[in-house]
């Protein structure tokens, strides 16, 4: 656009120099003013289709680079929910017959039924024998009864 206006006011001035334009009249004098107008107007907006240009491919930049930031930050927070979910799972300590030291270990390992227990602390292979809650145990004390 900004060329187009350039080329237009170009082509008005090559129309005066070309018709014997006589720029020392009333009239002529008004129409070379409104020329030299033109003309920097038409530079003006040039110059600020170009600025423009150039605050669009900053602006472009800067919204990568924000993009980049919230990708950082909402990839660390699933990564941090990943590890709260895992935190989550409710953990059982565990006595070993051997060494007498707790151990701590999630339900999965804990219910494994071919897994044996191995003690960190002393490497003793054991099974346990899991309790019942004390609603269990009233029942079954109920049923004993009956």
């Amino acid at each position: 656009m900004a060329m187009d206006l350039n080329a237009k006011a170009a082509y008005i001035r090559g129309l005066m120099t070309g018709m014997d334009f006589d720029a020392d009249s009333k009239n002529g004098k008004v129409i070379a003013a409104m020329m030299d107008l033109l003309e920097e107007m038409a530079a003006q907006v040039t110059e600020h289709d170009n600025a423009l240009d150039q605050v669009y491919d900053e602006l472009e930049t800067l919204d990568q680079d924000l993009d980049d930031v919230v990708s950082d930050i909402y990839a660390d927070e699933d990564e941090d929910g990943e590890e709260d979910a895992e935190d989550d799972s409710t953990m059982y300590e565990v006595t070993c017959p051997n060494c007498g030291q707790i151990s701590t270990l999630d339900e999965e390992t804990l219910m494994d039924p071919e897994g044996d227990l191995v003690c960190p602390h002393c490497g003793a292979t054991f099974d346990i024998e899991l309790e019942g809650t004390e609603d269990d145990s009233a029942e079954e004390t109920d049923k004993q009864d009956h």
